[in-house]
């Protein structure tokens, strides 16, 4: 409009998005997907992932021999002698041979699984034989445990491809490299646990700066190799083993990372069960075992770390009192609380709550009998276990512990990551709002540090009310050496305290920033919250009534 009287000039601001990095968890994937390697696939329901599954592949034939039987792979299978999966043997006309097992690779194209009896007809098996690839079974027992929980967040697949343990690490090393950032959190394959190229990767995310933790499902023979781990969340499922007498041992030895033992009658171990040594010198021997293929009877094959000695005094192979199942295949038991963790969405009515006894729905409990000082040790350890809520007369399965493997609270992490990343969104909005607002520009003076305060405190309150941040914030201004003094003697201890060094005195002792536009004199210091781990309720008991 022509000779206008009013003028209006309009400067756009923007509010932080919300930063949705903490709700981000993948599934790994080493071929169990129809996917090409590198790929995501998110899963918003349970049934998300059935169109996406590696198709299964032949067999060209199944024998059985001493409750063992052998299957041949049509070709290679990628994977590496020793390692254990999760497989579905379908379409052979004897149906015995069919269902879903625990295999073990013993060769480039064989595997063996547990079978107590031969079935009936000829062998070797006949018919159109195929068996689940790598991880298949295994993603979908992930998948099941995940949404068994609630549709909540969604989870996405990462599929590194086919292949043995170590070029699954190269590859998602490779990936994490290329794709920084896009992922909080990673539910890893069983077999990955206590692989050394596994252990010598994680050792690239303990920082504390590192946004990203692996859920490693471990087993009584490994965890302590995690011990100290910021990055590792870490689980034993329900391990499986029977009810057996005490057997004194006759024999050990091994040859690399597998050992073989005797004992002087037969011990009842079959393989797939857990069973403990002890007494045996060098110590190393000593501890939980993996029953492999080939046990039976009175012999022993289970693999160790290499360079155990040779045994110079035999112990015995200590009494089990009662039996354990274990977890069934349908179940990936670290998966249900990965869910916990990936459906936080903190606010002032979605509180985050503490991750030790959170309820936990489709996984089996750690049997609680006969292993007190067991579970003692692990909890000590900061291993994690599904538990029960039996002593408040409950049935519910919950997480017992609910720490990461250095000892802190899973959310002890989880708020400080979520103060980095957000304190750094919110400055960085008000910087930029700042800088595009002819009305109230944001310079590099005693008002523009005053409003950086201020959104930094308002970050924290937000914290505060989402279950984030235990104490009430106070804005102090104190230069630097005053306010290293000040945490020193602890002056602000009940507070979330947010210093804001003065212009003035920033300046001065540093002269450099200000040409350079740099200002390092903002600071927090606050204190997570955490939940209960253990309480005492002290009773006094009298006889003199009032």
């Amino acid at each position: 409009m022509a000779n206008q009287v009013v003028n209006v000039a309009v400067s756009l601001l923007k509010a932080p998005a919300p930063i949705k990095l903490q709700r981000s968890g993948a599934l790994i994937s080493q071929g169990g997907t129809n996917t090409s390697p590198g790929t995501k696939t998110f899963l918003s329901q349970l049934s998300s992932l059935a169109v996406n599954l590696a198709s299964a592949l032949a067999l060209t034939s199944i024998t059985w021999s001493g409750g063992v039987a052998t299957a041949t792979t049509g070709s290679p299978h990628g994977m590496t002698t020793g390692d254990q999966f999760l497989t579905t043997i379908a379409g052979a006309n004897q149906a015995g041979y069919n269902g879903t097992f625990l295999g073990t690779i013993t060769g480039a194209s064989t595997f063996t699984y547990q079978l107590a009896t031969e079935p009936s007809g000829t062998s070797p098996a006949t018919g159109t034989i195929t068996y689940t690839p790598r991880n298949v079974a295994e993603l979908v027992a992930m998948n099941n445990t995940f949404f068994a929980q609630g549709n909540g967040p969604g989870v996405t697949v990462l599929e590194l491809g086919a292949g043995e343990v170590g070029a699954g690490v190269t590859a998602l090393t490779n990936w994490i490299a290329q794709n920084p950032g896009v992922f909080y959190r990673y539910l890893v394959p069983r077999s990955w646990d206590g692989n050394a190229a596994f252990l010598a990767f994680l050792a690239g995310f303990e920082n504390n700066t590192s946004l990203t933790y692996f859920h490693v499902t471990t087993t009584l023979e490994n965890w302590p190799l995690y011990a100290g781990m910021k990055c590792v969340v870490a689980e034993i499922e329900a391990p499986a083993y029977g009810a057996w007498s005490q057997s004194t041992l006759t024999a050990l030895s091994q040859t690399g990372g597998a050992a073989t033992g005797s004992t002087s009658a037969s011990h009842g171990i079959s393989p797939g069960q857990w069973f403990q040594i002890s007494g045996v010198t060098p110590s190393g021997w000593n501890g939980w075992w993996l029953a492999l293929p080939g046990t039976g009877g009175s012999s022993l094959v289970f693999n160790v770390p290499s360079a155990l000695g040779a045994e110079s005094v035999l112990g015995v192979v200590l009494a089990s009192q009662y039996a354990s199942a274990g977890v069934p295949a349908t179940e990936f038991s670290h998966a249900a609380d990965f869910w916990v963790a990936l459906n936080y969405n903190p606010s002032s009515t979605n509180q985050v709550t503490p991750f030790g006894l959170s309820r936990l729905f489709g996984v089996t409990p750690f049997p609680l009998q006969g292993n007190a000082s067991l579970l003692a040790t692990l909890e000590a350890g900061n291993v994690n276990v599904v538990g029960t809520a039996s002593q408040g007369g409950l049935t519910d399965t919950l997480l017992s512990g609910g720490n990461g493997m250095d000892g802190n609270p899973v959310n002890y992490w989880y708020s400080i990551d979520w103060v980095q990343l957000n304190v750094a969104a919110a400055v960085f909005v008000y910087l930029y709002n700042g800088s595009n607002n002819p009305q109230n520009p944001v310079w590099y003076d005693q008002n523009g540090i005053n409003g950086g305060q201020s959104v930094i405190a308002r970050t924290m309150a937000t914290g505060i009310t989402g279950g984030l941040v235990l104490n009430p914030v106070k804005m102090v201004q104190l230069p630097a050496e005053q306010w290293v003094q000040a945490l020193d003697a602890d002056t602000y201890g009940a507070y979330t305290a947010i210093n804001a060094d003065p212009f003035s005195s920033y300046v001065a002792e540093n002269p450099d920033d200000f040409p350079a536009g740099v200002y390092n004199g903002w600071s927090i210091d606050y204190v997570p919250r955490r939940g209960f781990a253990s309480v005492t309720v002290n009773v006094a008991v009298s006889n003199f009534p009032t």
